[in-house]
C-alpha cells in the first residue's frame, strides 16, 4: 500500500512536470486521466489530492488555483532554458544531430507548451558545423587526463594537400591544461610533449585519442608560465586562439558606436578613457589575434600602441593594397 502511494506521486509529479504550467494548470480528474493513459494506473481524484499534498510537504513547488495546479518552480526558467537551448544551436562545435538531442533534452525540461516554441530544432542542419561525431567522447577523455594530470596521445585532422599526407598518420603526444569555449568551438590549452612552449588545438580537429599513463609535463615549465596561467586571463588575451605573447594595447575609438567592439571582445578588462575629446581604451591582447581584431574593424577603431604592432598592420594595409588594388 505504502509502495502504492509512492508510485502514484511519482506519478502525478511526472504529469505536472510535463503537462503543466502557469497558463496550463491541471485538474485533479485531469491529472488522474493523464496517469491511467499514460502508466496504466487508475487513480481516484481523492487520491490524487493527497498525492498532490504529499509532494508539496516534501517541498515541490505545486501552486493550487480555482483552476487546477501546476509546477510552479522548475530545475530551469524558460528564458534560461532558450538561452541554452539557442548557445547550443550557435555552437559549431557539435554535429546537428547533437544538437537536436541536446536542445530535446534542455527543451524537455519545460512542460509541453511551453517546448513548442522551440519547433525551429529541426533546423539544425541548416548550419554549418563540424562532422566530427567523437566529440563528447574525446572532451570526456581530454577532462580525465586533466583531472589525472595524464598525458594524451591523438591524431590531429588538419586540412592536408597532397604534399602534407603524411602527416595524417602522426601522433601527438599532448600534455593536457585546460579546455576552452571561445567563439562557440572548444580548444585544448596545451602543450606539444617535443616543445617548451603552450599550444592551443582544435578539440573537433581530434581523434582517435588515447589516454596514457604518464604524467603530464607541470605548465610551470613551459616557457612564460613560471607562475601558472591564469584560465580567465588567458582566454581573454586569446581572442582569436593564437599562441604568441600578450601585448599591452591602446586603442582609439573614433565612432562611440565601436566601443560596443572592444566590450564584446575584452569586456570588463578594457580601461575606457578620454583624452582630449577623444575616446580610448587600454587592452591586453595577444598580439597576432589583435592584428586581425584591428583589421576587422580598422575603418573605426584604431591601434595607437605599440608602435611595433602598429608597424605589423601597416604591413598587413599594404599588402591587401597591393591584392585589392
Amino acid at each position: 500500500m505504502q509502495q502504492g502511494k509512492k508510485l502514484s506521486a511519482l506519478c502525478i509529479l511526472n504529469v505536472l512536470k510535463e503537462y503543466s504550467d502557469e497558463n496550463h494548470p491541471l485538474k485533479q480528474l485531469e491529472i488522474a486521466k493523464k496517469i491511467e493513459n499514460t502508466y496504466g494506473i487508475a487513480l481516484e481524484r481523492k487520491s490524487v489530492g493527497y498525492g498532490i499534498d504529499s509532494l508539496i510537504d516534501f517541498g515541490f513547488d505545486i501552486i493550487k488555483t480555482s483552476k487546477g495546479c501546476y509546477l510552479g518552480e522548475r530545475e530551469f526558467e524558460p528564458s534560461e532554458i532558450s538561452f541554452l537551448v539557442d548557445a547550443v544551436f550557435s555552437s559549431k562545435a557539435l554535429d546537428s544531430q547533437h544538437s537536436r538531442q541536446l536542445a530535446q533534452k534542455l527543451s524537455g525540461l519545460l512542460s509541453v507548451h511551453q517546448r513548442r516554441k522551440y519547433k525551429y530544432i529541426c533546423k539544425a542542419d541548416q548550419i554549418v558545423r563540424t562532422n566530427q561525431k567523437q566529440l563528447f567522447y574525446t572532451i570526456d577523455v581530454l577532462n580525465e587526463a586533466i583531472e589525472k594530470g595524464k598525458q594524451v596521445e591523438f591524431n590531429y585532422n588538419r586540412y592536408y594537400f597532397e604534399e602534407n599526407e603524411k602527416k595524417k598518420n602522426f601522433r601527438y603526444k599532448i600534455n593536457p591544461y585546460f579546455l576552452i569555449n571561445n567563439q562557440g568551438k572548444y580548444y585544448l590549452v596545451c602543450n606539444l610533449d617535443y616543445y617548451d612552449d603552450i599550444a592551443n588545438y582544435k578539440v573537433e580537429l581530434i581523434s582517435n585519442i588515447k589516454l596514457l599513463d604518464s604524467p603530464v609535463k607541470p605548465i610551470t615549465r613551459l616557457k612564460d608560465c613560471e607562475k601558472g596561467v591564469d584560465m580567465a586571463e588567458y582566454a581573454n588575451n586569446n581572442i582569436y586562439m593564437f599562441n604568441n605573447k600578450p601585448v599591452k594595447a591602446t586603442l582609439k575609438i573614433k565612432e562611440p558606436y565601436s566601443a560596443e567592439y572592444v566590450m564584446e571582445w575584452f569586456g570588463s578588462a578594457a580601461n575606457f578613457y578620454k583624452k582630449d575629446d577623444q575616446l580610448f581604451a587600454d587592452i591586453k591582447a595577444n598580439e597576432t589575434a589583435l592584428i586581425f581584431w584591428c583589421l576587422q574593424y580598422g575603418d573605426t577603431i584604431e591601434l595607437v600602441s605599440p608602435d611595433s604592432t602598429r608597424a605589423e598592420i601597416a604591413k598587413k594595409v599594404a599588402t591587401l593594397q597591393k591584392v585589392y588594388k
